[in-house]
């Protein structure tokens, strides 16, 4: 068990961390451009079409303007899960008059998936927010932790396993597992049901309004938003206990 202090405030007896991945415990962008050119080049070439503009428009589709390099502050990508974005991306491109079928899109986000779990290319992608892998390190032993996301629960335990944290981590739940996604508490719920910890002991850690609600929902006692591109403040401000860039203006007592 531990104390935190964030901005101020010290929370004490937290037993239990629950982190979102994307934009929580690495940052957005590195790891989402490569994954949203991949699937619009591929959807591109499954329609046989060379087309720039095309691949442009599905990448920002999903959220991600790599002339910019920054990420859509309403998403989908970071924010909804995987069938919305498919679906979302399905009747766009049925609307704009293209033979699209949705198996074209499902088979290009399965082979993307190969792609971006290979370790080489996974490694330059995805890159820690600030003070993860020290805060981490503070806290190992003396509190739970668990990491709740939309990618797949064995992509989040070869991501621990690469970057030496998952010692820290006791129990993984992706979105291959999850009955209902954020903000339902559905997933927040089984974490601390499955480690046996009570929503008064607990810490949920994101960066998206569907993060927050969801920990919010399940009652966890304190909730806390690190600042990404898809962070919503006016809302989480409003039900969050403190906003902060990365894990250095987390204290741990």
């Amino acid at each position: 068990m531990i104390k935190l202090g964030v901005k101020g405030d010290i929370f004490d007896d937290i037993e239990l961390i629950i982190f979102d991945k994307d934009g929580t415990l690495f940052q957005l962008y590195p790891y989402w451009s490569k994954v949203a050119f991949k699937r619009a080049e591929l959807i591109s070439e499954s329609l046989g079409i060379s087309d720039g503009s095309l691949i442009d428009w599905i990448t920002s589709a999903m959220g991600v303007n790599l002339k910019d390099k920054n990420m859509n502050p309403k998403g989908p990508i970071g924010i909804y899960n995987r069938s919305y974005i498919q679906d979302l991306l399905y009747n766009g491109l049925k609307k704009k008059g293209y033979a699209i079928e949705k198996d074209m899109i499902l088979d290009s986000f399965n082979e993307v998936d190969g792609y971006i779990n290979q370790d080489d290319v996974l490694r330059s992608a995805l890159v820690p927010v600030n003070g993860l892998i020290e805060f981490l390190n503070r806290i190992e032993g003396e509190c739970k932790c668990a990491i709740f996301s939309y990618d797949q629960t064995g992509n989040l335990k070869h991501i621990a396993e690469m970057f030496g944290i998952d010692k820290n981590f006791d129990l993984y739940l992706g979105g291959d597992q999850v009955k209902y996604p954020k903000p339902e508490p559905w997933g927040a719920t089984k974490i601390m049901e499955e480690l046996n910890v009570s929503p008064e002991k607990t810490a949920f850690v994101g960066d998206s309004i569907f993060d927050i609600e969801c920990g919010k929902r399940a009652q966890c006692r304190l909730l806390i938003n690190i600042i990404s591109d898809i962070s919503d403040m006016i809302k989480i401000d409003s039900i969050s206990h403190a906003s902060i860039r990365d894990f250095s203006e987390l204290n741990v007592y």
